[in-house]
């Protein structure tokens, strides 16, 4: 997926030089993150903005590389159960969510020009022609149109310019990269105007089957019209429509080990036993036993035997089955904002947007039939906001009032081809969200300011599986489970019904800022948030009352189904501005209380989400920007997590209570260093090393060391050119200059016995040649 916005807005990775007086300072940076322009300075709360030039200066080109230089912050590629190439797992301070069903809700919020993104597939935008980014920290549900428990990532696009220009730029780089970017502005009238942005984004795998296919390739294309319509001095309408085409060969999946003992949940029937065991049966053994055991990994002397023979590094997958990721989505939105007086405005955000993705991959890495998956999901959703914004009593008070409407509805059929069996799971989804909010300042005088805010929202949630066994490999074997009653063809493996549940919940926040002095603040906040419950769509085997269920059981019973999760936060704040605007020193300490925590357990086949536990999670961060010198710009940031669990229930999770939580490093850091230099009529040039380090980070719930990924460095380099007219620009950037190793995601099948991941591609160059007219 790509995310096409406007130029950039602020120029805030780098320096800025005022005239008068010859002084030099950094550039102002101005955020929306509480629905008003606003200086970050002046802003109390824990906020962290991108603009366009500054993700350009640091070579990204995907919207997961801001977590590098967010602290507190992992944004993942994280297939799962499935072969999506683009499916995000974002947390922000330790809060978050890795599944990508749609029974399932993220608990860091997405917003592109207002409008929530609701499914994490297609979430991996790809940074095309971008505006502004802002990471916001902690509960969001008082400003914001969805409820969102961890934060949220706001995207900003620019309006169209009022003069005829554009740009086009095209890149190459490691493994036949080839990206077109082109944006034109074009103006229809005095009061009409027009944008348009297209992409083209191509580059090769770097995983090789043994088939020839090439796993983690790019293949996109991408375009976006916006039109804004000022019909007078006081309204504005501004609509736009957008689409996407990734035609990918899926996710970089490698292969790490095979479990080839027990399994972690001794009820899980372990795939790669079964299947060995019939594999050595197959070869004359009569002893029952399986061909490969953990004191004999491999064994070439059956050939059917699934072992560790597939385990051939991290640039090969020996694969057979299906690998693709097909995703195509189109979205329309429509902004109008009118003010009424010179003191009240009103906002309306209306958006549509449809989701149709089909992905597969080989979840055994080999040529026999242990675990594949095979996956459609059609989504589509409506969106409907109302701002009321007020500004009174000479900026004294400032308030928003809001109404938001969400619907979405779609399918999402997961296909599953298992050692034992083969059947369908998944189903339809509705899921509709309802709310009210406000959020008021009162700016006592120039140096006090009490902000109160309050969300009432309401959800309702339905999930109507369609899953039966269309295959069953054992039938007719009199295995006591494998041959029973309820494994044969036809079987549905959760009722033909409709489960459904709602909840509404009155969440608050309260702010107060201090302004010592003109150089510092300081601000203190009090804030809850909710995610809401959900589904476990993926259920095995069939839930049967009265054979894998209780007796009596109703359909709905059945239907495996998790409650909300609860935080709240406590937030100390700092800002500080000094050395005559040369230094910039934001941080934050946080406290949160984490109850009802919904948790991916293996119970079963399936990964089953329950709320089994309660946390907390304590943690401070800084970011630092200082000029030291003239045309020099440092900027660093560092975050630090304490993520323990209070209560959590061994005996229904498997979780000890001194594990730590997945996906969530303890320490996050950034250092980077830019310097320009002024080449007169040659142009400026400007060089720019970023390092970005992570500690250790666990990949799943049960802190298993196979796929965790040790504390890693990276660094990167780029260097950037820019004709004395501002009409061509050279851009060289040199990413994971070591060469560095890491796993960006991994993933535990416990039935399934592997283990799996995808490494990074390793060290990356291009080179971007731009235009503008």
């Amino acid at each position: 997926m790509s995310l096409l916005c406007g130029g950039a807005l602020f120029a805030t990775s780098a320096p800025s030089f005022a005239q008068e007086g010859k002084h030099w300072q950094i550039e102002e940076v101005t955020v929306t993150a509480r629905k008003r322009e606003e200086s970050l300075q002046d802003t109390p709360i824990a906020v962290t903005a991108f603009s366009g030039e500054g993700m350009e200066k640091r070579g990204m080109t995907q919207l997961n590389g801001i977590a590098a230089y967010s602290p507190n912050m992992s944004f993942q590629s994280n297939p799962s159960f499935g072969g999506a190439s683009n499916a995000a797992s974002i947390y922000i301070r330790g809060v978050g969510q890795k599944e990508f069903l749609p029974t399932t809700e993220p608990g860091v919020g997405l917003y592109v020009d207002g409008v929530y993104i609701a499914r994490s597939v297609g979430a991996i935008l790809d940074l095309v022609d971008i505006a502004q980014v802002e990471v916001l920290r902690g509960p969001q549900g008082t400003l914001f149109g969805r409820n969102t428990i961890g934060g949220a990532i706001s995207i900003t696009s620019q309006k169209p310019s009022e003069e005829f220009s554009g740009k086009i730029s095209t890149t190459v780089g490691t493994d036949s990269k080839r990206v077109i970017k082109g944006s034109v502005d074009i103006p229809l009238s005095e009061n009409v105007l027009s944008r348009i942005s297209f992409a083209d984004m191509q580059q090769d795998g770097y995983v090789q089957r043994s088939d020839g296919l090439d796993l983690g390739d790019d293949n996109t294309q991408t375009g976006r019209l916006n039109v804004l319509w000022t019909p007078s001095d006081a309204s504005e309408v501004n609509f736009s429509v957008e689409f996407s085409k990734d035609r990918e060969n899926g996710p970089a999946m490698t292969l790490l080990g095979i479990n080839l003992g027990n399994p972690i949940d001794p009820e899980t029937p372990p795939m790669a036993v079964i299947h060995n065991v019939g594999a050595n049966a197959a070869a004359g053994a009569t002893n029952g036993a399986p061909c490969a055991t953990p004191d004999m990994p491999i064994n070439l002397a059956v050939p059917g035997c699934y072992d560790l023979r597939y385990q051939v590094g991290s640039d090969r997958n020996l694969g057979t089955a299906p690998a693709f990721s097909d995703s195509d989505f189109m979205a329309s939105n429509l902004n109008v904002s009118i003010d009424i007086t010179d003191q009240l405005s009103f906002k309306s955000i209306t958006a549509w947007r449809d989701l149709d993705a089909t992905f597969a991959r080989d979840g055994d890495h080999s040529p026999h039939r242990v675990s594949q998956f095979h996956d459609t999901l059609e989504q589509q959703q409506f969106t409907q906001e109302f701002q009321l914004l007020g500004n009174h009593f000479d900026d004294s008070l400032n308030w928003i009032f809001g109404l938001y409407y969400f619907n979405e509805d779609g399918n999402n059929v997961n296909t599953l081809d298992f050692v034992m069996s083969n059947f369908t799971s998944g189903g339809r989804f509705e899921n509709t969200s309802k709310a009210a909010f406000g959020q008021a300042t009162w700016n006592a005088n120039d140096w006090f300011s009490l902000t109160m805010g309050l969300r009432y929202t309401e959800e309702d949630k339905s999930f109507s599986p369609d899953q039966v066994i269309l295959n069953n490999y054992f039938a007719g074997s009199g295995h006591p489970l494998l041959d029973a009653p309820f494994m044969q063809v036809g079987t549905r493996v959760l009722p033909l019904a409709t489960d459904s549940q709602s909840i509404s919940e009155l969440t608050p926040m309260i702010n107060a800022s201090l302004h010592i002095s003109e150089e510092l603040m300081v601000y203190s906040s009090y804030s809850e948030g909710f995610k809401s419950g959900g589904f476990t769509q993926r259920v095995f085997p069939p839930q049967v009352a009265g054979f894998t269920a209780p007796a009596g059981a109703s359909d709905q019973e059945l239907i495996p189904d998790f409650a909300p999760e609860f935080v709240e936060v406590y937030e100390l704040g700092a800002k500080y501005s000094g050395l005559d605007g040369r230094l910039r020193l934001n941080g934050a300490v946080f406290h949160t209380n984490y109850d009802d925590l919904q948790v991916q357990v293996f119970t079963s086949v399936a990964p089953v989400t329950k709320n089994a536990a309660s946390a907390k999670i304590t943690g401070w961060e800084l970011e630092l920007q200082w000029l030291p010198a003239e045309s020099w710009l440092i900027e660093a940031s560092y975050g630090y997590l304490n993520a323990r669990y209070d209560d959590i229930s061994f005996d229904e999770t498997f979780i000890r209570p001194d594990n730590e939580f997945e996906r969530v490093p303890e320490k996050t850091a950034s250092l980077a260093i830019n310097h320009d230099w002024d080449l007169a009529d040659a142009g400026t040039l400007s060089a720019r090393i970023d390092w970005s380090y992570r500690s250790k980070e666990y990949m799943d719930s049960f802190n298993t060391e196979l796929i965790a990924q040790p504390s890693y460095d990276l660094i990167n380099a780029n260097l950037n050119w820019s004709s004395s007219d501002e009409q061509w620009e050279l851009m060289l950037a040199l990413k994971n200059i070591s060469d560095e190793q890491y796993l960006m995601t991994g993933i535990i099948g416990d039935a399934f016995q592997t283990y799996e991941g995808i490494y990074n591609r390793g060290r990356e160059f291009s080179l971007t040649a731009q235009y503008h007219f």
